[in-house]
């Protein structure tokens, strides 16, 4: 068996879980909370843990954060697997507010049918990923996995369990909650939470969220299980609240070392041991079921090709035939393809100026471009989220900023308050296109008898290549609507007709006075020509 190091951390505590692993079975040999305090250093933390239990160059996986990274579900054209990493790259390049051509990208195929391929796309920006490796070399740990936290505790219950047909999956943090929605045995929906600091606001909250999430992915009807990570002594009130309010008789808390082989003593195990889902789902899925991960350290890719040797022989035996048979024929023709030679270089050299000047061109052409596009007409973009934002008797706007991006587009900052959760919800959904993105971060219950009770703070990023588009259309439309102006409808054909009457009268004399006595040419050069000055 090999033993391995599973680890993920928050700004109050280190968590880690050692095992000896041997495909899917786990043994776990020893588990670790260390408290953080403010001003430490976490990196401090885990190296004087490696050092005195001497676990230095042991294979390291780390979980991260629904925070840290960027994820997205995502529809595609039913292609086959090979072909999807690149598919998935280019759109979450192109949809994802973080993403850039250096993002790591993984994904996870969540269903698939003759009409399109559903997933949920992840990315993090590579600073990330040099972080998390550079904690683990301060410790002499090699880092085998990067993967999200949630889908990590969720392959541990969904590998060893017999799922229903709709399951959550609920992991209780400090002060957060990630969700997870399975259905038939494969992940659907992941959603990160906020809670409440107060504990007679939590389990509430805890309720409140999950409706929110069944919602949000389409599952109207009541849960067929639902599973809270944790010790039941520690979460009995969770549980019940959650039965009660939601109506789902199946609720039950389960602890990640239930579920694996621990030969530790049950009284050193932690209290919150729900915590320590991801970890040991991430141990028991790093060798035998890593395709339930999202994992940025082997992010899917393309297969390579395997090597075709009578491919690569024709490809070969092919270009020295002929590269023998030009040979013969240029040695024949020595004299005519020097001529052609001198010829084509003089056409070459002629073309340079002219190549030169449009290069230079395109440059100055990119750079305005480039500066044109953080130029968002806001009142257009305060007019569009009038329209399309809740009444006032649901929701009031308490600030608003707005900002352009260096890169491009800009980004609306809105911060405010709603009668209800719910109202979040359907204002994402309404102002969400394919050249406006949201993110709504901050949502808490504020205390007292006021009814806007839940506060939010709501950014809404507008696409920068989109606003070139619409520039660019802008100008062939005006550039169209010029063209038609300068040339009357029928001018030209009448044109044609009157020159063809007045052809068998045209004497030697009249050549002279033909571009005067034409009605059709001056009104359609005059106006093009003022066109090109200005």
């Amino acid at each position: 068996m090999v033993k391995k190091i599973a680890l993920d951390y928050d700004g109050t505590e280190l968590r880690l879980v050692v095992a000896n692993v041997n495909g899917g079975k786990v043994s776990v040999s020893d588990v670790q909370l260390i408290p953080i305090a403010e001003g430490e250093s976490v990196s401090e933390k885990l190296r004087r843990y490696i050092t005195d239990a001497g676990l230095q160059r042991t294979e390291t996986l780390v979980a991260i954060g629904r925070g840290k990274a960027e994820l997205r579900e995502l529809s595609l054209p039913p292609v086959p697997n090979e072909e999807l990493p690149d598919m998935v790259r280019f759109q979450a390049i192109r949809s994802f507010a973080l993403a850039s051509d250096r993002a790591i990208v993984d994904f996870l195929v969540t269903e698939r049918s003759s009409e399109a391929v559903t997933l949920i796309a992840a990315a993090i920006p590579p600073t990330e990923l040099d972080r998390e490796r550079e904690l683990c070399s301060t410790s002499e740990l090699p880092l085998e996995r990067l993967a999200l936290r949630p889908l990590a505790a969720a392959s541990l219950y969904l590998s060893r369990q017999k799922t229903p047909d709709v399951c959550v999956m609920i992991d209780l943090l400090a002060n957060d909650a990630e969700i997870v929605v399975a259905r038939e045995g494969k992940v659907i929906f992941v959603r990160t939470v906020r809670l409440p600091e107060g504990e007679e606001h939590r389990q509430g909250a805890i309720v409140s969220e999950l409706r929110r999430t069944m919602m949000a992915c389409g599952e109207s009807a009541t849960p067929s299980r639902i599973v809270v990570w944790g010790n039941a002594a520690v979460h009995a009130g969770e549980v019940a609240a959650i039965q009660e309010k939601i109506g789902c008789e199946n609720v039950e808390a389960v602890s990640p070392f239930d579920l694996v082989d621990v030969s530790l003593e049950k009284s050193k195990l932690p209290a919150h041991s729900g915590r320590f889902a991801p970890l040991v789902g991430l141990l028991a899925s790093s060798a035998s079921n890593a395709e339930a991960l999202i994992d940025f350290m082997n992010p899917r890719k393309r297969p390579e090709e395997k090597p075709d040797h009578l491919r690569r022989i024709a490809l070969i035996a092919v270009p020295v035939a002929a590269v023998f048979l030009i040979g013969f024929l240029i040695y024949r023709q020595f004299s005519q393809w020097d001529s052609k030679i001198a010829i084509l270089q003089d056409e070459v050299n002629q073309l340079l100026p002219s190549v030169e000047m449009a290069d230079e061109s395109i440059a100055k052409t990119e750079e305005i471009d480039k500066f044109l596009d953080r130029d968002v007409n806001w009142l257009d973009e305060l007019r569009r989220f009038a329209e399309l934002a809740p009444p006032s008797d649901k929701m009031i706007v308490r600030s608003l900023a707005a900002n352009s991006l260096t890169k491009g587009g800009g980004y609306l900052r809105i911060g405010g308050n709603v009668t209800e959760s719910g109202v979040i919800d359907k204002m994402q959904t309404a102002i969400r296109d394919d050249t406006h993105s949201v993110v709504v971060k901050d949502i808490n219950v504020e205390p007292g008898e006021d009814k806007y009770r839940w506060s939010f703070t709501q950014t809404i990023t507008v696409d920068g290549p989109e606003i070139r588009n619409v520039r660019y259309q802008r100008m062939d439309e005006q550039l169209a609507a010029t063209a038609e102006q300068a040339v009357p409808t029928g001018t030209t054909e009448e044109t044609s007709k009157d020159q063809e009457e007045a052809a068998p009268e045209t004497s030697s004399k009249a050549p002279a006075e033909t571009p005067d006595e034409s009605p059709a040419e001056t009104p359609a050069t005059e106006p093009q020509a003022e066109e090109v000055s200005a």
